[in-house]
Formats: structure tokens, C-alpha cells, sequence
């Protein structure tokens, strides 16, 4: 579109010219050659707008006003080539974009590089396995009626690919599906991170799902429980202080590769809602002899705010190879909610989050074990209970 604006802007310059030049020469309906033309414009008046000078003149401003799309269009286009001058307001956005990205995500290269920017790797694909359990543990009235629980270790396929960031993942439960079941769990997580900054928030539920029940009081065994339904969702965020040296994207995320081993401190916030029910009208006769003052419906529902506070470090123990280990206790306020098992209270809060992850990078592949678990544990006069979340992951990647 904008050559044929250049286009027809020179086309009306020349037939301007070649009208002017026809009049002063009197032209009556001949046609004047390109040598007569020549010719005639060398003995003109200064004054008089000539050929060459009008598509100098227009031809420059065009230019002028869009040299930087010009250049792009050439040349393609860099966030970070300096070259190109903007227009003012855009000019303004890609600078303060410059900082910030330099501000965020600023890395000791003897320590971290990243593919993207030293060998062009700005995107990638990857195959996964998740595998998790959820766990429930505890002790009911006045902690003297031990309870631990279970749910079936969930397995998904699928693949993330991911790029400018943007990311799409699909996995899809291959045992159930050929199964013929249908499982009623929900996850959803994401994540965002940069050199100084990590942030990731979940979603997750279970509806109707059995568990196994492995102790009640005095009882043990393994006993299908189908009165179990959780939901929880949060936001985690906190701080890398060796931002320089130390990656936790090149563990978790394989957008970064870490080529020394590092370490940092870790300290940030977080919010978190936790509601399990537990209705114990669903065990047999026996197993209901078990609870405390033949009580059958327990709910713990409870939201926190708090402070976190941990330690990262990721060994480099040969080339291509990371070994990464991370734990982020946390403690703050607990508020439960009125239909918890205590009513409404202000609770201590206590919860902890740990990673590991095995990495092995050869070339533009990869390849990644990781572990997760994430724990709540709600403890009060009465009762004392410990949910977690545990995942165990397989994933093969490439960048390109």
C-alpha cells in the first residue's frame, strides 16, 4: 500500500512537470519526446518546478516520515535494533520496553545465557508426562483420631509448545480414556518469571472422585472413600535475589540454561484458598465406629495471606547437565470460614512449597524430570489436617 502511494505521488509530480514544461513551450496538442523534454527543461527559469527537482522534494518527505517501516519491511524488524528511528509515541514505548526487559531480565552470561537471543531460539516444543497425587493427613477431635487418605496417581500426555511469550498446552488422561471413564479433576496453572521475578498461580478441584482410605483411629487398611471433594486456588510470587547467577526459569521453564552452578535466596508473598470436605456418612458401619463423637461431616475452609521465604540452587555437576533443588516454607494469617469444622477463627498459617528437577540439555534438545509439592497444613485446638498437591513430571523438548 505504501509503494503505491510513492507510485502515484512521482507519476502526478511528472505529469505536473511535463504540463508546465508543454505550456511554456507552447505546446498545442504535439507530443513532446523525452529527448525534446531534455532538451527544453535545461533553458527554464530557476523558478520553474522541473522533473527531477519534484521527486526529489516529495520523494524525500515520503522517506523521511517512513523510513523506520521501510527499514523494517527490508530488513526485519528487532525489539532491540537501535538503527530504527520511531515516531515519538511508539519511540517512547519501545525504549521503555528496552529498560525494562534489560531491568527484569538481565543475566551474567558466564553464568546464564538465553538460546533465544545467543543462537535465535525463540521457540519451543515439548512432549509431557504429568503424573499426581493428591494426600490428606491428619488428626480429628483433639487430634486423638489419626486420618490419612489418598486419591489414584493421575496420569496426562500431551505437548506445550511455546514462543514470544505466548504457550498452549493440551494433555489429555490416556488410562481413563481408554478406560472408558471420565474423571472429574480440573487443573489449571500458569506461570511467569523473569530474572528477578517468579510468579505462579493454580486452580484445581475434584469432584466426586474416589480416595483411599489407609487409617481411621486404630483402623488400617485400604478402604475406596467416596466422600472426598477439594477445591483450592492461589497466587505465589516472590523475589530472586542472586538474580544475576542464578535461573529458575532454566530448571522449570528450559527458557534459560544455566551454565554454573548458583544459588539464591527467595522471599515473596502469597494468597491461597483451601476447601476439602470430607463426608464420612459414605464409610461402612465399621469404620464409622472410628470417629470421634460419631461426627461425619468434616469441612476445613480456610483462605490465607502470608510471607514466604526460601532457598534455590541449581548444581551444574557436568556440561549439559542441572540438578535443581528449591524450598519455599511460608507463614502469615489464616482466616476459616463459617462453615469450616471450627466456625469462623484466626489461624496461624503454615504451608510449604519444594521443587527438584533433573535437566539435561544436549544441543538444541532437552530433556527434564521434575517433582513438585505443594502442602497446606490447618491446625487449630481440635483438629490438625495437611493437604498437598504432588506432581511428577517427563518432559522431552526442542527448541527452534
Amino acid at each position: 500500500m505504501m509503494m503505491k502511494r510513492v507510485a502515484i505521488l512521482l507519476l502526478m509530480a511528472w505529469l505536473a512537470c511535463f504540463w508546465m514544461q508543454a505550456r511554456a513551450d507552447g505546446m498545442s496538442g504535439d507530443t513532446l519526446s523525452i529527448k525534446d523534454m531534455t532538451t527544453t527543461l535545461g533553458g527554464m527559469p530557476a523558478d520553474t518546478c522541473v522533473l527531477d527537482t519534484c521527486c526529489v522534494v516529495d520523494t524525500s518527505v515520503v522517506d523521511a516520515k517512513d523510513a523506520w517501516k521501510q527499514k523494517i519491511f527490508r530488513h526485519g524488524w528487532s525489539i532491540n535494533d537501535t538503527t530504527i528511528k520511531y515516531p515519538p509515541v511508539l519511540d517512547f514505548g519501545v525504549k521503555a520496553y528496552r529498560w525494562l526487559n534489560h531491568a527484569l531480565n538481565y543475566y551474567d552470561t558466564t553464568y546464564v545465557v538465553n538460546p533465544g537471543k545467543t543462537k535465535g531460539k525463540k521457540f519451543k516444543i515439548m512432549l509431557k508426562n504429568s503424573n499426581w497425587l493428591d494426600f490428606y493427613s491428619g488428626h480429628l477431635g483433639k487430634w486423638e483420631t489419626p486420618v490419612q487418605l489418598n486419591s489414584d496417581v493421575t496420569s496426562l500426555f500431551g505437548f506445550h509448545i511455546s514462543g514470544m511469550g505466548l504457550s498452549f498446552t493440551y494433555m489429555i488422561n490416556v488410562r481413563d480414556l481408554l478406560a472408558g471413564k471420565f474423571i472429574h479433576n480440573r487443573r489449571l496453572q500458569f506461570s511467569f518469571t523473569t530474572s528477578r521475578i517468579f510468579i505462579e498461580g493454580y486452580y484445581r478441584k475434584n469432584d466426586e472422585s474416589s480416595v483411599h482410605l489407609h487409617r481411621l483411629g486404630k483402623w488400617m487398611g485400604d478402604e475406596i472413600f467416596y466422600g472426598l471433594k477439594r477445591e483450592s486456588y492461589g497466587l505465589d510470587a516472590y523475589y530472586i535475589f542472586n538474580h544475576t547467577h542464578y535461573s529458575q526459569a532454566a530448571a522449570y521453564c528450559f527458557s534459560k540454561y544455566q551454565k554454573r552452578s548458583a544459588g539464591s535466596l527467595m522471599a515473596g508473598i502469597y494468597l491461597s484458598h483451601q476447601d476439602v470436605v470430607m463426608d464420612m456418612s459414605h464409610l461402612n458401619d465399621t469404620l464409622r465406629n472410628f470417629l470421634p463423637d460419631k461426627v461425619t461431616d468434616y469441612r476445613f475452609r480456610y483462605r490465607d495471606f502470608g510471607f514466604m521465604i526460601g532457598y534455590g540452587y541449581s548444581w551444574v555437576f557436568h556440561h549439559g547437565w542441572l540438578f535443581n533443588v528449591t524450598a519455599v516454607p511460608s507463614i502469615g494469617y489464616r482466616h476459616s470460614f463459617p462453615n469450616s469444622i471450627d466456625g469462623k477463627r484466626s489461624l496461624l498459617s503454615t504451608n510449604l512449597n519444594g521443587r527438584m528437577a533433573l535437566v539435561r540439555t544436549a544441543g538444541n534438545f532437552f530433556y527434564a524430570l521434575t517433582f513438585s509439592h505443594e502442602g497446606h497444613w490447618y491446625t487449630s485446638t481440635n483438629h490438625s489436617f495437611y493437604n498437598s498437591y504432588s506432581n511428577l513430571e517427563v518432559t522431552a523438548g526442542f527448541r527452534f
